[in-house]
């Protein structure tokens, strides 16, 4: 099963028994605060699902995008849940990872030519939960 949303969507659907991964679609390089989250809220019982966040985000391209392992979960009753994301306004994905290291030679460059790694607006950035 392939749930892909924008960050805005508030989705209900029917998860059932497993563990889902869920990626951020759009970029190599994803940065949050400690306040971005996603909820996943169970509707039968009104309890949240505990989300693990993955130390070492994995890159690979999901669905032709590029793809940041973030988060895993299980489910362990098939039921009805609502899937939100909050704070989605402190996520800031880049495109590549380039430079994403403060000793690299693209953070020699940017310092002194002022180039910059392209940021992917929010409204391009979406979800995907499999």
């Amino acid at each position: 099963m392939n749930l892909q949303f924008k960050l805005k969507d508030i989705l209900e659907v029917d998860l059932y028994y497993g563990f889902y991964d869920i990626f951020v679609l759009g970029g190599f390089d994803v940065q949050v605060n400690d306040d971005f989250f996603i909820e996943i809220l169970d509707l039968k019982t009104n309890e949240a699902i505990l989300l693990r966040e993955k130390s070492l985000k994995v890159r690979d391209y999901k669905n032709g995008k590029r793809a940041v392992k973030f988060f895993s979960f299980q489910v362990t009753d098939k039921s009805k849940y609502r899937i939100s994301v909050h704070n989605y306004e402190d996520l800031t994905v880049f495109y590549s990872m380039i430079g994403a290291n403060p000793f690299s030679i693209f953070n020699l460059l940017k310092k002194l030519y002022g180039v910059k790694r392209k940021q992917i607006q929010l409204d391009e950035v979406e979800i995907l939960i499999s």
